[in-house]
């Protein structure tokens, strides 16, 4: 009976060691798909930047990331020559967002 139970305990410890293995594993493997790798240079002097300004370094690659991303055109709203050569309505409506 005692044996049983040990073994029991043991099975128990034996499975909830491997689910906490598996979850460390899978939150390493996620954190580094979301980490990226900066010029040893480039981090020095934005390092540099950030301890003047009282700022972390990841702060100001977010930074420079929002920025970057407000500067592309959305592609979902770009209309190509084709479709406007198909609908010469796309044209009125591309002048009218200009006029705005």
């Amino acid at each position: 009976m005692v044996n049983n139970y040990k073994r029991f305990i043991q099975n128990q410890f034996e499975k909830a060691k491997s689910t906490a293995s598996e979850f460390i594993s899978s939150k390493r493997e996620e954190q580094a798909e979301s980490t990226i790798e900066l010029n040893a240079q480039y981090y020095n002097e934005l390092k540099s930047i950030a301890d003047k300004q009282q700022t972390t370094v990841q702060a100001i690659v977010n930074g420079i990331i929002v920025q970057y991303l407000a500067s592309i055109p959305d592609e979902k709203n770009t209309i190509s020559v084709d479709q406007k050569e198909d609908n010469p309505l796309l044209y009125l409506d591309g002048i009218c967002k200009l006029v705005d």
